[in-house]
């Protein structure tokens, strides 16, 4: 048994197929089971024990290039391939494996892609509703946590790197990720640099912000609104390095990103500020440790960004994050 997996595009994206990873592995122990997916979402799935493959696309590849991978596909004469991603690219990779079962969502233009389709809305957390695509293959879904499994190399590098920022033993982290690329998800800086002096004053903990290549400036916004000083800028870090560094902290603090779903997949509690996603999509439901925070001016369903002011997003009150930190706070007894 040959099975392909495809997820492309974003980091959440990816960590969000991990339930469905684990329960396909489970459905065919003995399985061949590889992934489609890009850089750098691949490092969600670089230790994953249920994936025998990573294939990455290149999203800058010269398009000479896809037909090499196409080939490749059919090659491996895949016996399911399994489209979590549902554009019209997954599609079209999909239909040229010429797999012997297919399954994708339903979409009236792309329902000839695949050999069986399913129409998604069973389940509204995103993790949970990839599971529903294995229903129409007979693969029992598995619904647990998300994964993104790291080794003992990073683990051991969290350990110095924290030691390098000047962290001792006895010394409590939140981390805070006031980052996107999308302005719909950006909470104001000015809130960000309230909840870290805040946390700092009351708490005396240590700030450590966690960013990626490019996204410098929006921790140098934050910080030069604060009043009280935090861990120093550091040369970004990978995706499984941050994984580890998580495990060293005890909340994080964040707009809807890459960041935060590996956060909640570290077990850590987490505090999400949610512009136009809806928080239910991309938080675990009914956990008491993952909150999503969002306000609805009364057009979230029907979004009409970018004809809007955002309201979303800057009606959200410093007040309320900081309740809902508190109330973590106290439920977990955490600081």
């Amino acid at each position: 048994m040959k099975i392909l997996l495809i997820q492309l595009r974003r980091i959440g994206d990816v960590v969000m197929c991990t339930p469905a990873v684990r329960s396909v592995r489970k459905a065919y122990p003995d399985a061949v089971i590889h992934f489609l997916t890009e850089p750098p979402a691949d490092q969600v799935l670089q230790y994953n024990p249920f994936i025998n493959k990573i294939i990455t696309l290149q999203k800058d590849a010269h398009f000479m290039s896809r037909p090499k991978l196409i080939s490749q596909f059919r090659k491996e004469k895949y016996d399911l391939v399994i489209d979590f991603h549902n554009n019209p690219s997954s599609g079209w990779f999909t239909f040229l494996t010429g797999a012997k079962k297919s399954v994708g969502k339903y979409h009236k233009l792309r329902k000839y892609f695949y050999t069986h389709t399913v129409k998604t809305g069973k389940y509204f957390y995103t993790a949970y509703s990839k599971l529903s695509l294995l229903e129409e293959t007979g693969i029992e879904p598995i619904f647990t946590k998300i994964d993104f499994f790291i080794s003992d190399k990073e683990r051991h590098f969290a350990k110095n790197f924290l030691n390098t920022l000047g962290i001792k033993e006895n010394e409590k982290i939140v981390t805070v990720s006031p980052v996107s690329r999308q302005p719909y998800k950006v909470w104001p800086e000015e809130n960000f640099a309230e909840i870290c002096d805040y946390l700092i004053e009351r708490y005396k903990v240590k700030i450590l912000f966690i960013y990626g290549p490019g996204e410098e400036h929006f921790i140098e916004d934050v910080k030069s609104m604060m009043n009280n000083d935090t861990l120093p800028l550091y040369p970004p870090i990978s995706l499984s390095e941050t994984r580890a560094v998580f495990e060293k902290a005890v909340m994080h603090i964040g707009n809807d990103n890459g960041p935060m779903h590996i956060a909640i997949s570290s077990g850590i509690p987490t505090v999400a500020i949610f512009g136009r996603p809806m928080a239910a999509r991309w938080t675990p439901p009914d956990s008491d440790i993952n909150a999503g925070i969002e306000y609805d001016p009364g057009c979230k369903k029907n979004c009409t960004y970018p004809e809007c002011g955002l309201e979303c997003l800057k009606l959200i009150t410093t007040k309320r994050v900081i309740d809902e930190i508190e109330n973590i706070i106290k439920n977990e007894e955490l600081l």
